[in-house]
């Protein structure tokens, strides 16, 4: 097509309708298509003025319809489930810490009665569940098909035994614990002739001790659910060979010592067991009686 400079001479310019021309739009020379497009209702669209629902689809990508909406109600979704995991958090630590503390518990040794098995200011650790036990009687209140007698106790993991390192409650009414190792069983004679311990006739090989000591007691029967303890520190020890103390029922008894924790130096296990008996024997020295009975007052 010839350009407008290179008309033939004679020929008239072409007339247009100002109507065909478009307008000039600022920042382009390029109109854009939805201006051009053609209304639902067959309305021509006048430049500068879009229907309301094409303005709204070419001012809001497609993309992005509904996104705000979803953001804002997901907000508060958040925030309840956020707060429901901090909850579950919390209650799982405190069931774990309860679970925690009604199996172990630290104690902290004062005195030198366990020298130098434990130490003045060392610190143990004691389960409290290794001695659980079950009484049958009470619980056919909530199993009835469970068979049981009267005082029917079983015990979960076993009952202490001898050379066990426990911590039992006080009878002496001091309201300290205190840490001992059991010697004699129930059921079980025990008598101790110038610092050798005899159980049912039987001498008590005990490694643990390295003081010599020296003490005589008449033989006695230990009764059941009863236990004799001792301190490996035999000079320097109030035990059941006192009167303040004396046997240990199994309802006073707290628990076993598992570990020694502190100082860092002394980390280690508790040293249970260790007491053996040999084949050497010795006659009692006198019939059963209790320990420490009070002598009676001889005739003037």
């Amino acid at each position: 097509m010839a350009s407008e400079d290179e008309r033939a001479p004679g020929s008239q310019p072409e007339e247009t309708d100002p109507g065909d021309e478009a307008a000039p739009i600022i920042g382009g020379g390029v109109t854009p298509p939805v201006a051009q497009a053609r209304s639902a209702s067959g309305r021509e669209p006048t430049i500068g003025e879009l229907p309301a629902l094409e303005a709204e689809a070419f001012l809001v990508p497609s993309w992005t319809e509904g996104v705000a909406v979803e953001a804002v109600a997901e907000k508060p979704d958040r925030s309840r489930k956020l707060i429901r995991e901090i909850i579950e958090t919390a209650l799982l630590a405190l069931l774990v810490f309860l679970a925690v503390r009604a199996s172990l518990q630290n104690y902290l040794v004062e005195g030198y009665s366990m020298f130098p098995t434990l130490d003045h200011g060392q610190h143990v650790l004691v389960n409290k569940l290794g001695y659980a036990e079950i009484n049958m009687d009470r619980l056919t209140d909530f199993i009835p098909f469970v068979d049981a007698e009267d005082g029917d106790v079983r015990q979960v993991f076993g009952g202490p035994g001898r050379g066990d390192i426990i911590v039992f409650e006080s009878s002496a009414g001091s309201g300290n614990d205190l840490i001992k190792r059991v010697i004699a069983l129930p059921g079980e004679r025990i008598a101790i002739v110038q610092g050798r311990v005899y159980i049912n006739g039987q001498l008590l090989n005990e490694p643990y001790i390295t003081e010599a000591w020296s003490d005589t007691r008449p033989e006695i029967l230990i009764p059941a659910r009863h236990y004799y303890v001792l301190g490996d520190n035999r000079n320097s020890s109030q035990d059941s060979r006192s009167g303040r103390i004396g046997l240990v029922p199994r309802e006073r008894i707290v628990g076993k010592a598992l570990l020694r924790y502190w100082p860092f130096d002394s980390f280690g296990l508790a040293p249970n067991g260790g007491a053996e008996l040999t084949r050497t024997t010795v006659s009692a020295p006198s019939q059963p009686a209790e320990p420490d009975e009070p002598a009676e007052p001889s005739e003037p």
